[in-house]
């Protein structure tokens, strides 16, 4: 009985260090270089573009409303606000180059963080609002969410 204790001990040690060994990488720099960087956070920013235009075109009465749709690309929107953003750290730090990316980030990197946790909170809340439906309701929500891309863009991007 002892020794299926001890076993029994040696396995899960050796089950802990494997998977400690295996997700080492996933707190580590997600990125092999600045240029994998940079072209995270440009896709990443494509797909918002492309979900916020389509919004946008609704609102803006240029695209017959569609709740369902509009919902749907709001929750997509939601979840995609955090994700450019890690590609601003590690391998991607202090690069502009092959972007409109301007120094300005790094050096106020308390604002650019605040503005993107604005961005983050302006798109659940327009998440949140695309469920009632209601395309009046939906507006002062998305016009907040521009807001908060437009805020960025001014001080931190290069158009």
């Amino acid at each position: 009985m002892r020794f299926t204790s001890i076993l029994a001990v040696a396995a899960t040690a050796v089950i802990t260090v494997t998977a400690l060994q295996y997700s080492a990488p996933a707190t580590a720099d997600a990125f092999a270089d600045a240029e994998d960087a940079v072209k995270y956070r440009q896709s990443a920013f494509s797909l918002i573009r492309e979900n916020f235009g389509h919004m946008a075109g609704m609102v803006r009465g240029e695209i017959e409303f569609d709740a369902e749709s509009f919902q749907k690309r709001a929750e997509a929107l939601k979840h995609l606000s955090y994700i450019p953003f890690d590609g601003f750290s590690g391998a991607g730090h202090g690069v502009t180059e092959n972007s409109d990316a301007l120094p300005s980030i790094w050096e106020n990197w308390g604002d650019f963080s605040e503005k993107s946790e604005a961005f983050n909170k302006a798109a659940h809340e327009l998440a949140t609002a695309s469920q009632s439906g209601d395309l009046r309701s939906i507006r002062p929500k998305f016009m907040a969410t521009a807001r908060t891309c437009q805020q960025c863009h001014e001080g931190y991007r290069a158009d």
